[in-house]
């Protein structure tokens, strides 16, 4: 299915080809939505680990309500936020830093995506439209309970901190996931299964 971890692997390997031999995929029109839903979905994950890292606590509180309300328009105005003004945008600009990764969604797009928010699952999808769905492509976001996150790094004495037992998610690799721009290897997805590889 569309967005999940093993599709958005195969595909990011022709997309990100090295435009030499097998590898290179001219810039065609469907190169280009591929990798576009490859940056969009990247950034949903960003914001979900920005959410757990809980840094700047109101932000991340504030951006939480979005995903567990889960509610259509309120999702929309954040996902498609391309106004400086508003709250929205604000929030997200605390995430990526940088204006030009924003909107995330555009504008012309509003009107063939939902968005579904699960609980249960790490990985999302979009959906094929089936006859009734009036071409509206279903974008699913995983956003599962928030697993125990291990503080590797002890900033103070400059040290790594070894784990003790078994750590789900180590704190440097949200942070590192965090700050890489869209196009950034390990490119779209985290290779921890833990941190969600969102849908689109």
């Amino acid at each position: 299915m569309i967005g999940t971890r093993q599709w958005i692997s195969k595909v990011e390997v022709i997309i990100q080809g090295d435009n030499q031999g097998d590898n290179f995929i001219p810039e065609t029109i469907n190169a280009k939505f591929v990798k576009q839903l490859l940056k969009q979905g990247k950034k949903i994950s960003q914001i979900i680990s920005y959410i757990w890292l809980n840094e700047d606590p109101e932000t991340a509180k504030k951006l939480d309500g979005y995903f567990k309300r889960a509610d259509q328009d309120e999702l929309k105005e954040l996902l498609f936020a391309k106004n400086p003004e508003t709250d929205e945008y604000k929030s997200l600009l605390k995430v990526f830093k940088q204006n030009n990764y924003l909107p995330i969604f555009d504008e012309e797009d509003k009107q063939f995506i939902e968005f579904k928010v699960v609980t249960d699952q790490f990985e999302g999808n979009i959906s094929d439209p089936g006859p009734s769905d009036n071409g509206i492509l279903t974008v699913t976001i995983p956003y599962p309970p928030r697993p125990e996150i291990f503080d590797d790094f002890d900033e103070q004495s400059n040290t790594e901190i070894p784990s003790n037992g078994v750590t789900v998610i180590k704190q440097s690799e949200l942070k590192e996931w965090l700050i890489q721009a869209p196009n950034d290897p390990p490119f779209f997805y985290e290779n921890n299964p833990y941190i969600p590889s969102t849908c689109s």
